[in-house]
């Protein structure tokens, strides 16, 4: 028997993966999700816990065959793969290139000719070459670029559309069947690592250890129930303190913050590694210690792999991304307002993302969670001073009461040396309100020289068919299934509806559309059942979905778990979220 881990780079082959996992035979197959150095952290672990053969797929199955010494076995991306991609970019309106290794292009190359498309192609030798490629497919008008993982991530950071080739069911196939010629070649196990588990051993803090390259290479269990790992390797106060402690070989101690809290870090040398031990500092924790849930969500720290690129073609969004890049060369505030669910916040990440090194921090904070006293107590921890290198993104500044727009404007005002780049929102223009004296005068005076106005979608409704490709195409990652695209009195359908909740709404319902399609195309029909659920009345306590508590325990859990969707409106994130499951575990339990 074969024991085989298979760690995916995104969670729709994760799906597929599932389902293939109860059909072969020979095997005892686990299946892991991570991608690029996360993947290599996962195969590191799998090494060591007696696994004879790891299956992963492109960049990151190139990763992980450099850092463990059994056999990686590569899902290579097969015609059929990069056929049925081709077929969904079809849809898009703008110019598009494909970007990877050699096993993606050549055959791209040639369906690309025999489909007679104008989809540019290009070939790279190693991942390092990607982020110069695609700034200058960037500078010369494509907006949508299709490959692999490495490259569709850089794609987004970039403000571009990235679309993933998936993988199908004949090429994981074809993956174990070379993965059991390999194990009859490499047999033998790795032997065991001794340096991570003296350290778990020793200690049961948080620790991370770190190569000379600063990238994580292990961390315990209580570091991953305190962090996730990106935002501890990205951190410039991390970096800073591995290279000095490398540099200078002598332990040291640095309070930093992390995840909303600081954190006494004491890092340590060891051959060829740095060790790093955390603890939190109880004496500067005021802002996750004053006693309310709310105190604590007020402020986030975010990372850019979240953010998709504002898109559309219409007059009103060109406007707008014409202001994005007219704003970005300066530092000064920037007023974003429009109606919720507008993509007020995608606008405040693209300013931040021409303006700044996507490893300077992008800080968020909340205008209705914002309590009394809060922006004094960022002051006496050198909070803004701290961060004076990223960007203090303000959301909903129209809920801030009376007493904090007082304090804000006291911190601008004191601000001497206009370090602090401040971006604020709102859902509506505040010179009403202005006038009327419930909002600061000189506040608004101050954050609104320079506006940007996000229009509803209904009034871009031409903007709505390249939407619903861009989200279509990050749902491929997630969820894996076989859509390509809406029919054309489908797409009519959405193209007619006024969308009160915006371009958030949208989204929605496209990822509704995308679960429950099994077939390529979404059809008409769908659609239109969908908009009519959302023109229902909102219903009340008894109306809504009685639960049957004389099925299963699986059949009530289903229950309970729609009855939520409709309190929700169908929004899965917050149906999620009062459940205490993530948006996947949901899907999985309502298939």
């Amino acid at each position: 028997m074969i024991k085989a881990l298979v760690i995916v780079p995104y969670e729709g082959l994760y799906e597929m993966m599932k389902e293939i996992q109860q059909e072969v035979k020979d095997f005892q197959l686990d299946i892991e999700i991570g991608n690029l150095y996360e993947g290599v952290a996962v195969a590191k672990e799998a090494e060591n816990n007696g696994y004879h053969v790891i299956i992963s797929r492109g960049g990151t199955a190139s990763l992980i065959q450099e850092a463990v010494s059994i056999p990686v076995i590569d899902i290579q991306v097969t015609g059929y793969d990069v056929l049925r991609i081709i077929t969904l970019v079809k849809g898009f309106s703008r110019k598009s290139a494909i970007v990877g290794f050699s096993n993606i292009t050549q055959g791209a190359a040639t369906i690309c000719k025999i489909l007679d498309l104008d989809i540019k192609t290009l070939t790279i030798s190693k991942d390092t070459e990607v982020k110069e490629i695609l700034t200058n497919l960037k500078k010369h008008g494509y907006e949508v670029i299709i490959g692999d993982v490495v490259t569709v991530q850089t794609a987004k950071q970039l403000g571009l559309t990235g679309v993933l080739i998936t993988s199908g069911k004949e090429a994981i196939m074809d993956a174990l069947e070379e993965a059991k010629r390999s194990y009859r070649i490499f047999s033998q196990l790795q032997q065991d690592v001794s340096l991570f588990q003296s350290i778990l051993d020793c200690n049961e803090q948080p620790i991370g250890v770190f190569n000379i390259e600063e990238k994580l290479v292990y961390r315990n269990e209580r570091f991953n129930q305190e962090f996730h790992w990106m935002i501890v390797e990205n951190s410039n106060d991390i970096k800073k303190l591995i290279q000095e402690t490398a540099l200078t070989k002598e332990k040291q101690t640095r309070t930093i913050h992390i995840n909303q809290s600081f954190w006494n870090i004491t890092a340590c040398p060891q051959d060829g590694a740095i060790a790093l031990f955390f603890e939190k500092n109880l004496s500067n924790q005021s802002a996750v210690q004053d006693g309310e849930r709310e105190a604590k969500n007020a402020i986030e720290f975010r990372t850019s792999a979240s953010y998709v690129s504002v898109s559309g073609k219409s007059e009103p969004i060109q406007k707008v991304l014409k202001q994005i890049e007219q704003y970005s060369v300066n530092d000064k505030a920037v007023w974003i307002y429009g109606e919720k669910g507008n993509g007020k916040e995608l606008a405040a990440h693209a300013i931040y993302a021409k303006r700044n090194n996507l490893y300077d921090p992008f800080i968020v904070l909340h205008g209705e969670l914002l309590r009394t006293g809060r922006l004094k107590d960022f002051i006496v921890e050198d909070f803004f001073q701290k961060y004076a290198n990223g960007v203090i993104y303000l959301k909903n500044i129209d809920h801030l009461s009376a007493d904090i727009q007082k304090e804000l404007f006291d911190i601008i005002k004191n601000d001497k040396s206009a370090k602090i780049k401040w971006l604020v929102s709102s859902e509506s223009n505040l010179e009403e309100k202005v006038k009327s004296g419930t909002f600061d005068r000189e506040l608004y005076q101050t954050l609104g020289q320079q506006k940007i106005y996000l229009p509803p979608l209904r009034e871009r409704r031409e903007d709505i068919e390249d939407l619903v490709h861009v989200f279509i195409s990050e749902l491929h990652p997630k969820y894996g299934n076989g859509v390509v695209g809406t029919r054309p009195d489908a797409l009519a359908e959405l193209a007619d509806y006024d969308w009160p909740g915006n371009v958030e709404q949208l989204k929605q319902v496209i990822e509704q559309l995308f679960k429950q399609t099994s077939s390529y195309y979404i059809e008409k029909e769908a659609v239109a059942a969908v908009l009519a659920r959302l023109e229902q009345p909102e219903k009340k306590d008894d109306a809504l979905t009685p639960i049957d508590l004389n099925g299963t325990l699986e059949e009530i859990e289903k229950q309970v778990i729609t009855k939520v969707l409709e309190e929700e409106g169908l929004n899965q994130s917050k149906a999620a979220k009062r459940l205490g499951i993530n948006r996947s575990t949901l899907w999985r339990k309502l298939k």
